[in-house]
């Protein structure tokens, strides 16, 4: 099989040296090197414009250029194209710095025969080759080939330079998937991928030649635009997005319809530093989610006032953290027939020295996203075990305590290890403790969940899942889990009595319960009508404002009295 031609570019001035390179190159391999001549480095980077090499050989000495300067008039050019050098100079410093700006190898005119100048060639053009593949990799994203987020980083700023000297403006985009975790949730992280290469497409047609699409990590997305004289060209391609994203998405023969929520900037209007530009088109983009998703925000002075917000209550929950600025209520629940209490949850309240008390809506959120909530489960399992433990030798009648487990504490490694042993340092009988875990922690990955589940039941620990009806509610993994309860979220419970979907999805929910021998619970009851509903539809147990509001711990100990000291009592008729 014959040798692939090698296009060269020689760039030599003197006829003798550029022939007796060709002859070596040809008697070494015939037929293999196809020597196209320059013979000023003018005369070569207009032939560069025109065709295509797949390396160059240069001489420093030439007509319109004598020095290494060559090496970076070359690679302004091209700057992926091997280089090699070919001087009458034996100069060791001269071939080091020479390799240091770029060029892959130096030869001496006059010492090697064609072989080895063969040889140099191809290494030079496999070693650059490498580089482009490392470069590739460094600055592409792997899943969708799209410009990742220090090629980004790199683009915004050279854009930046550019908008200044041209006098024109740059744009930037800032794009989330809606509702992107349910993909994944219900299909599986390999149909998210697929969905991510089609999103990365449509982004590419939105676009014009010169725009830069990157992925910066997960589902979020950036378009950098250029050469602006106007905001009229954002408008478009902005609306071009949300029109191209209409259309579903086909994964592995399903029909997923996924919208954008998309923020934009313009430099320097906005902004003139880079990294406050993305910090606007980032916060117009979740003024967009606000608004409503699917649609598109372009950034106004006061959108950045909630991050300010945000970054000082993250100070502040570091410090609750380090200063233990945290206390636990506990919230009954309640048998719904007879009104006995067997158990409580568990709920984390935050006393700021300045502030007061700080709503959990507030910062477990914020925890959840720095990864703070992992200290803050493990303070809250301490203590409520630990609290549990100290009623039990008090002389109360044992109850189980509910702690909430977030899906990243679920999915660390040897969880189910950590909860056991702490539960053991508090004295206290695994039995006696519950753990609340979301649908979505669950069915992230169901072999690893269900191993973890299985090594918590072997303990004793009671399963609860948290908000149930929310999120993949499937009879198929339901049926696979060792779970012992299904709470029912209280969106469902809140208009039971005026929505009739709520009713249905609520009895569905009891129904199903039942048929999987699981307990069952609904939180947020709030009325009488609601309580004697679920009674009546076969709901076990109950948890809301209407039975018992979150107590601190001494105030709740008025629940442990009366269940120790009292006979039970009908809470209601279940008919």
């Amino acid at each position: 099989m014959s040798p692939r031609t090698i296009k060269l570019l020689l760039i030599e001035d003197n006829p003798v040296d550029s022939r007796l390179l060709k002859e070596l190159l040809y008697d070494a391999v015939p037929g293999k090197h196809n020597v196209v001549m320059a013979y000023t480095i003018n005369g070569a980077i207009e032939l560069m414009h025109d065709h295509e090499f797949d390396i160059i050989v240069t001489d420093l000495n030439l007509p319109d250029a004598n020095d290494v300067g060559i090496i970076s008039r070359i690679q302004a050019i091209n700057s992926n194209i091997p280089i090699v050098v070919m001087s009458g100079q034996a100069d060791a410093e001269l071939a080091l710095e020479i390799v240091q700006m770029g060029a892959q190898d130096y030869l001496v005119k006059g010492q090697g025969d064609g072989h080895l100048i063969n040889r140099v060639l191809d290494y030079s053009i496999e070693r650059k080759n490498d580089l482009k593949q490392l470069s590739y990799l460094a600055n592409y994203d792997s899943l969708t080939g799209l410009a990742n987020r220090l090629l980004f980083r790199e683009r915004l700023d050279r854009a930046l330079i550019h908008a200044d000297r041209s006098k024109t403006l740059v744009s930037l985009f800032v794009i989330d998937l809606d509702r992107f975790k349910n993909v994944n949730d219900t299909l599986g992280h390999d149909a998210g991928d697929q969905l991510l290469v089609e999103v990365a497409n449509r982004l590419k047609k939105c676009t014009r030649e010169g725009d830069t699409v990157s992925r910066l990590g997960g589902d979020e997305f950036t378009i950098i635009m250029e050469d602006l004289k106007n905001t009229d060209d954002v408008i478009l391609t902005a609306d071009k997005v949300l029109d191209f994203m209409k259309k579903p998405f086909e994964i592995n023969a399903h029909e997923i319809f996924v919208t954008p929520s998309i923020g934009i900037t313009v430099y320097p209007m906005d902004e003139v530093n880079a990294g406050n530009l993305f910090i606007n088109a980032d916060s117009a983009m979740y003024q967009a989610k606000k608004s409503g998703r699917n649609c598109y925000r372009f950034y106004k002075e006061d959108m950045n006032s909630h991050l300010k917000v945000r970054m000082n209550l993250e100070t502040k929950l570091r410090r609750a953290i380090e200063r233990d600025e945290f206390v636990l209520y506990y919230q009954p629940k309640f048998n719904i027939h007879n009104n006995e209490l067997i158990g409580a949850e568990a709920l984390i309240r935050w006393i700021d020295p300045e502030e007061g008390m700080i709503s959990p809506a507030l910062f477990i959120p914020l925890a959840e996203e720095t990864g703070l909530i992992a200290p803050i489960t493990d303070w809250v399992l301490k203590k409520a075990c630990n609290q549990n433990s100290e009623w039990q030798k008090q002389g109360y009648e044992a109850i189980r305590i509910a702690v909430n487990l977030s899906p990243k504490q679920f999915n660390q490694e040897n969880i189910a290890h950590r909860i056991f042993n702490q539960i053991i340092c508090s004295d206290l009988a695994p039995k006696y403790v519950e753990l609340e875990i979301t649908e979505g922690a669950l069915v992230e990955d169901v072999e690893k969940s269900n191993e973890i589940l299985n090594e918590l039941k072997t303990r004793g620990i009671h399963i609860s899942i948290d908000d149930f009806g929310t999120g993949y509610s499937s009879l198929s993994y339901l049926k696979k889990f060792p779970l012992d309860t299904l709470k029912i979220d209280q969106s469902f419970v809140r208009d039971l009595m005026e929505d009739s979907d709520d009713a249905a999805i609520v009895s569905a929910i009891i129904a199903m319960a039942k048929s999987l021998r699981f307990n069952v619970i609904a939180e947020g009851v709030e009325t009488a009508e609601q309580l004697s509903y679920l009674a009546a539809h076969g709901c076990h147990e109950v948890q809301g404002y209407f039975t018992g509001r979150p107590v601190p711990a001494e105030e709740f100990v008025q629940f442990l009295v009366e269940k120790t000291e009292q006979p039970k009592l009908k809470l209601v008729q279940s008919g």
